[in-house]
């Protein structure tokens, strides 16, 4: 009895063994908490996540032979990402690691001490650093902006476009979840144009049939009709939100729109702003997906031999069914039934806007607009249409219309700060003013006696002044303190204006690796780094510098052994 509980024991796991060893990573069960192509503010997501049991350091592999063609570390975006160009043309990228394999650390290291600098990017020469399957890279961590430990991971086809990993899997990630939806909308588009409208997306009531079918209400009107959707995808083992994988929709059973979220290219990022109804996103947290295809839209995820999707009601058919199918990577399956009866609607094409302060700001112009204190400078093709849009300047605040429309590209502001005399003028900052009145740290640069910024998101902007040092203290420890057996520093910064913008420390006048996590703020000097190995009595200086250029420096003595 005990050889076949030994049997059945060893057989188990060499099938969990299997299942990762090459495929996937990480030789740990995998449960994603992000999908390719899922939504993310701006930008698609470009890979998956996988959950490390929340925690970190679990061991990193190479999922195939090739060489190391790039190495990056930085403060926010991926943190400390590890990027391998793979013999048969595609390329795998790991981000958000702890730390590198011992073999990598090794020069991660020499460069930083070298350049004195936590953060940098490097491509090493072709097949200088050597990778092959399954080897160790790194380790899982909780680096850059990663709100809980996970590893983001990578793989892109050999025009370095990102690709759907899972397809390249031999098997799949428990998922017997279909999409759910959580509301279906529609708008009327005006007549002879697919340019977009004004007018806000309606919702539709929804019967639930089944667990992944759902009917609405009949919906009466005529004209051109735009659908979009609010819904996401779930896998079996989480309760993270995901991406949907692709998307149908048909009139009468006629095909007339599809999306494929399983490729893109990093050109295509932002434009994620044409799929979603951008102002219910920002002014509703809603994300509406556009169940039809605008003009301006430059996304190669459709398959535009069907048409713009936009749906025809008109008085010779009056009765329509239209359906919409939404599909996760393993094709669990939901579908929207919508029935359309024609039914004459009042023309609201010539209704007009009532604004002051409104600009026409037509696509391929350059405009400039000059305030008593504030200019403001669009390019051309900063938006994606023509656009009517307000701007003035009122109580030292400049309004440039709201973040409901996105841009194609930054605008350029500039703000007066020459009533300032030159000690506070030095201090001045332009900040975004949020919906609940507070500022963030927009930008410091200077032009003779204007602040400029270049922003990609429309809003409200103001002067602000920062006169206060930031923080700093060393944790735990006290002056002339013994700390032998301590493997780290670690020590708090803040700034409660414009923001950290650098830092330095050194111990007896040498400089120290300083690991910045800006979600915490908290700066860690690992002893391992051995900077000072002559003397028992150490003397760490740390100076910090904010947005504006206030500093604040700290001088802290501790004593250690000597190994």
């Amino acid at each position: 009895m005990r050889y076949y509980l030994l049997t059945i024991f060893f057989l188990c796991a060499s099938i969990i063994n299997s299942q990762n060893s090459g495929d996937y990573p990480l030789e740990i069960p995998i449960i994603l908490s992000g999908t390719f192509g899922e939504l993310r503010p701006n930008h698609f997501h470009a890979g998956i996540d996988i959950k490390t049991k929340g925690t970190e350091g679990f061991k990193v592999y190479s999922i195939g032979d090739g060489y190391v063609s790039r190495i990056q570390i930085t403060h926010g975006g991926y943190g400390k990402a590890l990027y391998i160009k793979h013999d048969n043309g595609q390329s795998s990228v790991y981000a958000h690691l702890k730390k590198f394999s011992p073999k990598i650390e090794k020069i991660v290291k020499e460069i930083q001490y070298s350049k004195e600098s936590y953060t940098f990017r490097t491509y090493p020469p072709q097949d200088e650093i050597r990778i092959s399957e399954k080897e160790l890279i790194g380790f899982s961590g909780n680096t850059g902006r990663s709100f809980g430990p996970h590893l983001h991971y990578e793989l892109r086809d050999e025009f370095d476009r990102p690709i759907n990993p899972m397809a390249f899997k031999n098997y799949t990630v428990s998922d017997t979840i279909s999409p759910v939806v959580l509301g279906l909308y529609y708008k009327l588009i005006p007549k002879n144009s697919v340019s977009g409208s004004n007018s806000s997306f309606n919702k539709l009531k929804l019967t639930k049939i089944s667990d992944n079918l759902f009917i609405s209400d009949t919906l009466k009107i005529s004209g051109s009709v735009g659908f979009g959707v609010n819904s996401f995808d779930r896998m079996n083992n989480t309760w993270n939100k995901m991406g949907l994988s692709n998307i149908k929709t048909n009139i009468d059973g006629d095909e007339i729109f599809e999306m494929d979220l399983n490729s893109f290219s990093y050109d295509e990022w932002r434009h994620i702003n044409t799929f979603i109804d951008y102002p219910s996103y920002k002014n509703k947290k809603i994300k509406i997906q556009k169940l039809y295809i605008e003009e301006f839209n430059p996304l190669n995820m459709y398959e535009r031999s069907l048409g713009n999707g936009v749906v025809e009601v008109n008085k010779s058919n009056e009765i329509y069914l239209y359906s919409v199918k939404l599909f996760d990577f393993n094709k669990n399956q939901s579908e929207i039934l919508v029935p359309i009866k024609w039914k004459k609607q009042n023309d609201l094409s010539t209704r007009k806007l009532n604004f002051n302060n409104m600009f026409t700001v037509n696509k391929d112009s350059i405009y400039n607009f000059k305030f008593p204190s504030a200019l403001v400078s669009i390019e051309k093709n900063s938006f994606y249409t023509d656009k009517k849009i307000q701007i003035f300047e009122e109580n030292n605040l400049l309004h440039v219309d709201r973040d409901s429309i996105p841009l194609l590209k930054g605008i350029t502001i500039k703000m007066d700060v020459s009533r300032y005399n030159d000690s506070i003028r030095n201090r001045t900052y332009i900040g975004r003013i949020g919906e609940n009145k507070k500022s963030s740290f927009v930008s410091s640069r200077k032009e003779e006696n204007y602040i400029v910024a270049k922003v990609n998101n429309l809003g409200d902007f103001m002067i602000k002044i920062d006169s206060i040092k930031p923080n700093i203290s060393v944790i735990d420890i006290s002056d002339n303190q013994w700390i032998s057996n301590r493997k780290k520093l670690t020590i708090k910064i803040s700034d409660n204006e414009s923001g950290i913008n650098d830092y330095r420390g050194t111990i007896n006048d040498k400089w120290i690796l300083l690991e910045y996590n800006p979600m915490k703020g908290i700066l860690s000097y690992d002893f391992n780094d051995n900077v000072n190995n002559d003397d028992v009595k150490n003397i760490l200086e740390i100076e910090i510098e904010d947005n504006v250029g206030n500093v604040k420096n700290l001088t802290k003595t501790f004593y250690r052994k000597i190994k």
